[in-house]
């Protein structure tokens, strides 16, 4: 079987940390796609929107990467005219995916192409289908997407591949700081994060037992203002990053949506338990077992109230975390390689 030729948006592939064991696990062939409307902006930014605009009517999302025929044409260079049948994955189809698969099956390739997009927001990124209707398949990442994208893609062509996290390096420290000050809570990013809800919890909050750490960008920042229990982080390395997880007692996140997310898949594999809610494709991702998984409804004082019986549970707290650990290795990008590795062969058998 012919390696899988894996088409990436240049820049998000390096910091879509996840992807980078996939790519080592699968020996995956990458063509990195410039965004060609991007250059332009720096030297016109009216000519740069048009050709972006250009871009979103054309391949029918608001998220499209890429100038119609010019960037296309670039991808296709970069593929090997073949004999065999192999992949050519979009592996994130919201930003790069092909108009038309014709051009491809000339070249020996099977398009395949993966969604991440939450439900929440689909009929808004995704303007029309028919950017991946005609892909020989369709991946999902939470089964949370699938009755949308069935609305344009046939149900043997759909398959559900959950994502993954790189559990050798996401995990549990050799020794953690001493359980004796605050309660530590960690939260990381902006995409679907309810942050408007989470300060509205936080402002209950004790600050004399709580310090909830922070991190996203700055236009969410302003809701935690004057709120005594929040640390705001200012940007955080790798490194930094895997200490956050390691050391908090938890992860509270409420979420808006979700589909996959990296943040989840990170804390649990540092064997850090995770406080959400039931949204999306968190029943997929967190197992309530070793995890507290809350309603969607996001009821304030249910969210303030948990966490105060965690504060005052700590040990019951600690002890979820080796339970954690174990859950989450079941998303190792190893074991996740293996389905994809399976997609491939059914793809390309089929001719």
């Amino acid at each position: 079987m012919m390696l899988p030729h894996v088409i990436f948006p240049d820049g998000l592939a390096c910091a879509y940390s996840g992807l980078r064991p996939l790519a080592r696990d699968l020996d995956m062939v990458p063509i990195y796609c410039r965004t060609a409307y991007v250059a332009v902006m720096r030297r016109s930014w009216t000519l740069g929107n048009a050709l972006k605009q250009w871009g979103i009517r054309r391949y029918g999302s608001t998220w499209n990467a890429l100038v119609p025929g010019w960037d296309e044409a670039r991808i296709l260079r970069g593929l090997p005219r073949a004999a065999e049948p192999y992949s050519a994955h979009f592996i994130f189809g919201e930003f790069v995916a092909p108009r038309r698969v014709a051009p491809y099956h000339r070249k020996g390739a099977r398009v395949i192409v993966s969604v991440h997009c939450s439900a929440r927001r689909w009929d808004s990124v995704w303007l029309r289908p028919d950017g991946y209707a005609h892909a020989d398949e369709v991946v999902l990442t939470s089964e949370s997407q699938r009755p949308f994208v069935a609305r344009a893609v046939p149900p043997e062509r759909i398959r559900t591949i959950l994502h993954g996290v790189a559990a050798d390096y996401f995990s549990p420290p050799a020794a953690r700081a001493p359980r004796d000050g605050k309660f530590r809570m960690f939260m990381l990013g902006d995409t679907e994060r309810d942050h408007a809800f989470a300060a509205r919890v936080a402002a209950k909050l004790p600050a004399d037992k709580f310090e909830w750490r922070i991190r996203t960008v700055s236009p969410d920042n302003a809701a935690y203002a004057g709120i005594p229990c929040v640390n705001l982080l200012p940007r955080l390395t790798d490194e930094e990053m895997r200490e956050e997880y390691r050391q908090a007692d938890v992860l509270a996140m409420p979420m808006l949506d979700s589909a996959a997310n990296n943040v989840i898949l990170e804390s649990m594999a540092c064997g850090t338990p995770v406080l959400t809610n039931r949204v999306g494709g968190v029943p997929e991702y967190v197992a309530p077992e070793c995890n507290v998984v809350l309603p969607d409804a996001r009821d304030v004082d249910e969210w303030v109230e948990k966490l105060l019986e965690l504060e005052r549970n700590r040990g019951a707290v600690e002890r979820m975390r080796p339970a954690t650990r174990a859950w989450a290795e079941k998303f190792d990008w190893k074991l996740i390689a293996e389905e994809y590795r399976a997609m491939y062969r059914d793809v390309q058998a089929r001719g």
